[in-house]
């Protein structure tokens, strides 16, 4: 597991470390145990939960301004993550996707994991426990009945589509705050355009390592709400 995480992380652009590449193993074995008890996840291969949830969520780490500044590749390495220090909201983060996941790559992030079912929500805040993570909250609520959140940044994975993810971030942010997604080309040639009020600040199109699956990834902008 270990080796494909290591190399498909290289191949995204943003190796991950041994204390990551760790965490990681940490988090897919806790994630296997429970998925045994709670519906987690239909996915329960080791290989395939590592491509499809792993590299998926880390993938947009390619189009997050505070990891390449909107140019157009990604940071080298050594210079990532020029602004560590920022705040986010995974609405509906399930089994922490890809809210948990991108915590481990960027731990100075600031992140509140928004999940209303209680047994996963007792599960995400096991792992955060498990991997000793700091600057993480779990909040078991409906997301669209929160109060604003005023973060830089929401991710959302399996909360409904995507104009609905946005009628609820835009409660959420900032003035100048992102949503950023990984979205099935199918998804994304859905949505033609039809966001009012957003505009897109990066994409990019990128097939995951080790298969075949296609992805848009998606950076847009809400300028409209001044929420500081």
């Amino acid at each position: 597991m270990n080796n494909k995480l290591s190399d498909g992380s290289k191949e995204l652009g943003f190796p991950l470390s041994d204390e990551e590449l760790r965490k990681f193993g940490v988090y897919l074995s806790e994630l296997l145990k429970w998925s045994a008890k709670v519906n987690l996840t239909a996915i329960v291969e080791p290989e395939e939960i590592v491509l499809k949830h792993f590299l998926d969520s880390l993938a947009l780490l390619r189009v997050l301004p505070f990891a390449a500044r909107l140019s157009q590749t990604p940071a080298e390495p050594e210079s990532r993550w020029p602004d560590r220090r920022f705040t986010a909201c995974d609405i509906g983060s399930g089994a922490g996707l890809p809210g948990l996941a991108l915590k481990i790559a960027l731990p100075e992030m600031n992140i509140t994991l928004i999940e209303p079912a209680r047994k996963k929500a007792v599960f995400l805040r096991h792992v955060i426990r498990a991997l000793g993570l700091s600057g993480v909250e779990v909040v078991e609520a409906r997301a669209e009945e929160l109060k604003a959140q005023a973060v830089d940044m929401v991710f959302s994975r399996a909360f409904k589509g995507l104009p609905e993810i946005l009628a609820v971030a835009g409660a959420m942010l900032k003035r100048g705050g992102y949503v950023a997604q990984s979205l099935s080309l199918q998804d994304a040639e859905a949505l033609n355009g039809n966001m009012p009020g957003w505009e897109i600040a990066r994409e990019e199109e990128i097939t995951l390592p080790f298969s075949d699956i296609r992805r848009r990834l998606i950076l847009l902008k809400k300028s409209t709400v001044d929420r500081t």
